[in-house]
């Protein structure tokens, strides 16, 4: 009788989690590049509908596991870091504060939620004509 329960409470401790975890892109958006980056094919009818610039390039790429509240730094390159800080969720999302900054200038400090198959594009600084992109895709 036990180990009944004890297989019981070990099937449903792993029945509810989830190993998960966020990948961050840095992209920068500009209509004087010559392709977009074979990496954001995936995104790219997206960035365009959002946007409207008409190539992506990638500057950076990291990814953060999201298994309890513990912070962490994604270098995305360029002066950009990202700092994930997972948070509890009912949704079927994951909740994920966070904190965008380049260099010592925070740009974006915020909670949101990532659904696992899609991804979460926030703007950033402009570059000249351009403009820095974040895109953020949850992983199961």
């Amino acid at each position: 009788m036990r180990r009944f329960f004890t297989g019981l409470v070990v099937l449903l401790l792993a029945a509810n989690a989830r190993a998960a975890s966020l990948q961050a892109r840095l992209i920068r958006a500009s209509d004087s590049f010559d392709a977009t980056d074979a990496a954001l094919n995936d995104l790219e009818p997206k960035l365009k509908r959002e946007f409207g610039f008409n190539f992506y390039h990638l500057l950076g790429c990291q990814q953060a596991t999201l298994d309890q509240k513990i912070k962490s730094r994604l270098d995305l390159g360029e002066g950009f870091v990202l700092f994930v800080t997972p948070h509890p969720s009912a949704w079927r999302a994951h909740e994920v504060e966070l904190e965008w900054w380049s260099g010592n200038t925070l740009l974006v400090k915020t909670v949101a939620r990532v659904p696992g198959k899609c991804s979460v594009l926030i703007k950033g600084p402009g570059v000249g004509e351009d403009w820095i992109i974040l895109a953020l895709s949850g992983r199961e």
